[in-house]
């Protein structure tokens, strides 16, 4: 029979897997019962007789693994989510970007895709405005599973009152299914890949924008210091780096000015 709920030490096992694979610190009980909860899921899921069967078999199959660091990985996120980060971003376009013949932007932590849509939805509106603008958006996630979803863009109808009317025009409702999906001039413009916000690779500026949300809260401030140092080092002079509100950064330590609202301009 598979099992119910895990001993202790079962449970010690999994918070340490997930932050050796992941980065991510485990600390607070909300997000241990989440990731706890996910991964009885998936031994259920399995018809696992124990702990140890489910990881070895995780460990040997690739599409198992992927949906164990899934399981591992929190999913919050929404269309238009902190909406003052919205308002500036328009403000910016006009003020600093309009200019550009290719605005690149790219967005760690990118789960579902909904947050990247909801800034190409803004994005695809100037674009629409100001002709010889255009834009390309690389967007990632550590959780595979999460990216699947984000290249698919499926998304269900229930969400589309949460997009203001001016952008509900660049979306596309699907026939006979209660779904909607951003339309193909949206997504020829993003790219979605997994990647590892605690491994990234030097990289030299090449984006405008590059945006990571309510991730950062997940890791140590060394972590944190690491990831931020990288990220800025992608940003052209001028660039933006946002991040969550409920995430925090020493400007002057990363030579960045605070723009508000969790927004910082690369000097």
């Amino acid at each position: 029979m598979p099992i119910e709920n895990f001993k202790p030490e079962e449970r010690e096992k999994i918070y340490a897997m997930a932050e050796n694979v992941t980065g991510n610190c485990q600390q607070g009980s909300y997000r241990r019962e989440i990731i706890i909860s996910n991964v009885l899921r998936r031994v259920q899921v399995k018809k696992a007789e124990s702990l140890d069967k489910y990881l070895q078999e995780a460990i040997s199959n690739d599409q198992e693994f992927a949906q164990l660091l899934s399981a591992f990985t929190i999913h919050t996120t929404e269309w238009f989510r902190e909406m003052p980060h919205y308002k500036k971003f328009e403000a910016l376009l006009a003020e600093r970007f309009k200019g550009i013949k290719k605005f690149r932007m790219q967005s760690g932590g990118c789960s579902t895709g909904e947050e990247v849509y909801s800034f190409c939805l803004v994005l695809e509106a100037f674009r629409n405005a100001h002709p010889g603008f255009d834009y390309d958006f690389k967007a990632f996630d550590i959780d595979p599973v999460s990216v699947e979803m984000a290249k698919k863009a499926i998304y269900p109808m229930k969400d589309f009152v949460k997009i203001a009317p001016n952008y509900q025009s660049h979306l596309k409702k699907l026939d006979k299914e209660d779904t909607f999906v951003p339309d193909q001039n949206i997504k020829a413009r993003c790219n979605f890949f997994t990647d590892n916000l605690v491994k990234l690779q030097s990289m030299q500026p090449c984006f405008e924008v590059i945006v990571c949300r309510n991730v950062l809260i997940y890791f140590t401030p060394d972590k944190v210091k690491e990831i931020i140092g990288k990220l800025v080092m992608r940003l052209v002079k001028g660039g933006v780096l946002i991040i969550g509100h409920s995430d925090s950064v020493d400007p002057k330590a990363f030579n960045l000015k605070s723009l508000g609202n969790s927004m910082y301009e690369k000097l």
